[in-house]
């Protein structure tokens, strides 16, 4: 099978440095195309609310540092890029729901994403992970990168 059209869930964290790497790879072989999606899930926990404009600069803040962690990302990488359509995105939701929507919307071929996130909430150890569950509604091919493994030395 052709993974033309690969997408992948990037936090930033080691493993989903390591499935960015792979997801690279994989459309770099099949002479296809890249889209990567950073997910902002949960606004910041605040023990005093704010006014309202403090709360939308902090979101306004978060998208931005997404944003250029994601360019530095694929700045970083830009040497084996060369010849591949990557486009990304920064959005905000539930990170299964938003990855498996935007792999139907854009026809993806393969997911690629990292075994172990950036954070684990209680609430993903309670109802499963990101991975498991993209795993399970996905309706294509998911491939979920472990965390790269130190080099013996």
């Amino acid at each position: 099978m052709a993974f033309k059209r690969v997408l992948c869930a990037v936090d930033f964290s080691p493993g989903s440095q390591e499935a960015f790497a792979i997801a690279v790879e994989t459309a770099r072989i099949h002479a296809g195309s890249l889209h990567l999606i950073h997910i902002i899930e949960a606004r910041p926990a605040i023990s005093q609310f704010p006014p309202i404009d403090s709360m939308g600069n902090m979101a306004v803040e978060i998208e931005e540092k997404a944003a250029a962690a994601m360019e530095a990302l694929v700045v970083s990488a830009s040497p084996s890029l060369d010849g591949l359509s990557v486009t990304s995105e920064v959005t905000s939701g539930t990170a299964f729901v938003e990855i498996v929507t935007r792999a139907r919307e854009w026809n993806a071929d393969l997911v690629v994403l990292g075994a172990v996130g950036a954070a684990r909430p209680l609430r993903e150890v309670l109802l499963g992970g990101t991975a498991e569950r993209v795993m399970k509604e996905s309706a294509c091919s998911v491939l979920i990168a472990r965390n790269p493994r130190p080099q013996p030395g």
